[in-house]
């Protein structure tokens, strides 16, 4: 049984299979049992079966949710190490984490670490990258909140603690020092309680400061490598880690220079080298893009004392683009399977392994994609069905056999035009004339 919104049991599959054979018998019988009709016919339904149930599982996962054999169904892994065309423009649908960095790592002037070190608290708050300075501005209330909420629990906590102190206190000399101190520490707090604007204002303008002296090579923070061990992590700038992702970026391009100048020949480890290197590209950019958020969160949360909520990057179109695949698929390979408006249903199938082409192309420079069958060289399973698909499009198979019969008529003849004469009998069987 398959586990959807709701159930299909396996008779049930056995049933449609064995219906789907004899209407396929007798579509065939109605053209008179032309080949041609067919192949044509059961190209038709393998790929609507195809198409139809590669949907339905995607579906099944999402309803079922993950477990040991198998995950939720997500394109983000397959478009995240596209080397086609068409895989930087499909990454952006998801967590865009190259215009994270643009906006929240690299810095907007060239100013060298040495002068940037120097310049006062308020220059280096107004270098902060403006998208990070926008979220610190958006929490100077609750900042103020935070300030005046710090003042009142040290009022409290000197208050208690002058009470202990007097109930232990001999002479009244201590019990005047201890009351003088009190007040002195509540005169204090008082004090940042009426000034909670202005305290909160400076304090978003050193956290600016703080973020921008990371981004412009000042301070370092730590960062994980997974090659390195123990608990001392390794300090780094925001320069430096964007130098990383450039020479990591620099290494995918010149191995894909040499396998492309040699078409793939002799390259093979050179292949696997570049897939490895693209996969270390996209983990130094999810990594700096999520460090990057570490840091301003981290910075929002001392600010507020823990009251604001954790800034997340947008996901983007991507978990949208996921839901429009699977339920595309099913219905398409529906619609094949039915036969209604087959020869649409058949292009936008060849669109879509189009695309799937265009982000994973079979150049001999590229490493396959996991799950590849064979050695394709140019020409792979998408171009084939997509080729096999642009034929179905050509062809009336809908009225063959399927819905659309209902709206246009079943045509005698296999191009549709036109029914076909009823066949002629010999001549020795026809009637003799008279007369």
């Amino acid at each position: 049984m398959i586990n959807l919104p709701f159930s299909i049991p396996v008779e049930a599959l056995y049933a449609g299979l064995a219906g789907t054979v004899l209407a396929l018998l007798v579509a065939t019988w109605q053209q008179n049992w032309r080949c041609s009709v067919f192949f044509l016919l059961a190209l038709r339904l393998a790929i609507g079966w195809h198409f139809l149930f590669e949907g339905l599982y995607k579906v099944n996962t999402v309803y079922s949710g993950p477990n040991d054999s198998t995950k939720v169904f997500t394109s983000e892994p397959y478009f995240k190490v596209a080397p086609g065309v068409l895989g930087p423009t499909m990454r952006k649908q998801f967590e865009d984490t190259s215009a994270i960095i643009t906006d929240r790592v690299k810095a907007s002037k060239d100013i060298k670490q040495v002068a940037f070190a120097k310049l006062a608290e308020e220059q280096q708050a107004a270098e902060c990258p403006a998208a990070v300075a926008k979220s610190f501005d958006a929490i100077e209330d609750k900042t103020e909140d935070a300030i005046k909420n710090a003042a009142l629990k040290s009022i409290d906590d000197a208050g208690k603690a002058a009470k202990a102190l007097l109930e232990a206190a001999k002479t009244d000399d201590e019990k005047k020092a201890i009351a003088d101190d009190t007040q002195k520490i509540r005169d204090a707090q008082q004090k940042k309680i009426d000034n909670a604007k202005s305290l909160a204002k400076a304090a978003i303008q050193a956290a600016k400061a703080a973020y921008a002296r990371w981004v412009y090579g000042v301070d370092t923070r730590e960062m994980a490598i997974a090659s390195i061990g123990g608990k001392d992590k390794p300090q780094f700038t925001a320069p430096e880690r964007l130098e990383w992702v450039t020479n990591l970026q620099r290494e995918v391009a010149d191995v894909d220079a040499r396998a492309h100048d040699g078409l793939g020949n002799g390259y093979g480890y050179e292949k696997k080298r570049a897939n490895a290197l693209r996969l270390d590209v996209v983990a130094a950019e999810a990594t700096l893009a999520k460090d990057a958020y570490d840091f301003s969160n981290e910075l929002r949360s001392a600010l507020t004392g823990g009251k604001a909520e954790a800034e997340t990057p947008s996901k983007g179109m991507g978990p949208l683009g996921d839901k429009i695949t699977m339920w595309f698929l099913v219905g398409v390979g529906a619609a094949l399977l039915a036969g209604f408006l087959a020869r649409l249903a058949a292009a936008l199938g060849a669109g879509f392994l189009i695309v799937t082409y265009l982000l994973h192309p079979a150049f001999p420079w590229f490493e396959a994609p996991p799950g590849t069958e064979g050695n394709p060289l140019f020409i792979n399973k998408n171009i084939i069905e997509c080729l096999a698909l642009l034929s179905l499009a050509c062809m009336p198979t809908g009225r063959w056999m399927g819905l659309d019969a209902l709206f246009l008529g079943v045509p005698r003849d296999p191009s549709g035009s036109q029914p076909v004469a009823a066949p002629v009998p010999p001549r020795s069987l026809q009637s003799p004339k008279r007369g």
